[in-house]
């Protein structure tokens, strides 16, 4: 009986007369509710099955098909649908989280991204006024480490940087933390060996431009391909050891 009355309610009529945020909203209810009732008991026996684990190769391809629908410059209507997907999965674990009890749904995320998105903005929402990019930049980062510290007593120059990122994206992370923290400079070659890749680049400084950094990586990618090695494995160790090391040598 109780499905039947959720089943009921998870189909309403599109609205009409609301729009902006009220329709978004709206919009948004319908979405969850819907994924609700497959998560939820009598739904969908494949739904029912999953675990935040289970779901975690969905949500890294949703988002990743997302960023290839904008890099392609795909139609505004298949970005729309790929956009949707990444909002599945947002909405896919709130639910799950919702049904075993974990302490949070829907609400309290919308609700603690609201508070952090506030707390992050006192340009916006607070008496700091204008701010220029560079200024935004060094103030996130202080604030993110002052809310990091506060959650886990301390905050070490790479923490919070997810081991699940991929490989690429996850090594410029470090990299550029590290930068920050004047740990290593790039520019000058400082904290890497000496540059495997000036043959590939070339002298000329535009060749450091995207399209020749693209085209060194790929040559060093064919090259594993041809010695047997699993390039994002070898980029991977190669990031840990440089994280352990600048580590190790900032604790001592």
């Amino acid at each position: 009986m109780e499905s039947a009355s959720i089943g009921a309610d998870i189909h309403p009529d599109k609205p009409s007369a609301a729009s902006g945020l009220d329709a978004a909203a709206a919009a948004v209810a319908r979405a969850a509710q819907t994924v609700q009732r497959m998560v939820s008991p009598g739904g969908c026996a494949w739904h029912e099955a999953q675990t935040h684990e289970s779901l975690t190769p969905f949500l890294i391809e949703e988002a990743a098909e997302f960023v290839d629908a904008i890099e392609r410059e795909l139609p505004a209507a298949e970005i729309r649908s790929e956009l949707g997907d990444v909002l599945y999965q947002v909405l896919f674990h709130a639910a799950i989280a919702e049904r075993d009890d974990e302490g949070y749904g829907l609400a309290e995320v919308a609700d603690h991204l609201t508070d952090k998105l506030i707390a992050r903005h006192p340009h916006v929402f607070g008496d700091r006024g204008y701010m220029s990019i560079e200024e935004l930049h060094a103030e996130w980062e202080r604030l993110k480490e002052d809310a990091a510290g506060e959650e886990r007593g301390s905050r070490g120059v790479l923490d919070g940087i997810p081991a699940g990122m991929p490989t690429l994206a996850r090594t410029a992370k470090i990299v550029e933390r590290l930068k920050r923290a004047g740990l290593v400079n790039p520019g000058a070659g400082e904290g890497a060996p000496d540059d495997p890749l000036a043959a590939a680049i070339g002298p000329d400084e535009q060749r450091l431009a995207e399209v020749g950094i693209g085209d060194a990586m790929l040559t060093l990618v064919m090259r594993a391909n041809s010695a047997g090695v699993d390039p994002d494995r070898a980029l991977r160790l190669a990031a840990d050891r440089l994280s352990a090391r600048v580590m190790h040598d900032d604790a001592s």
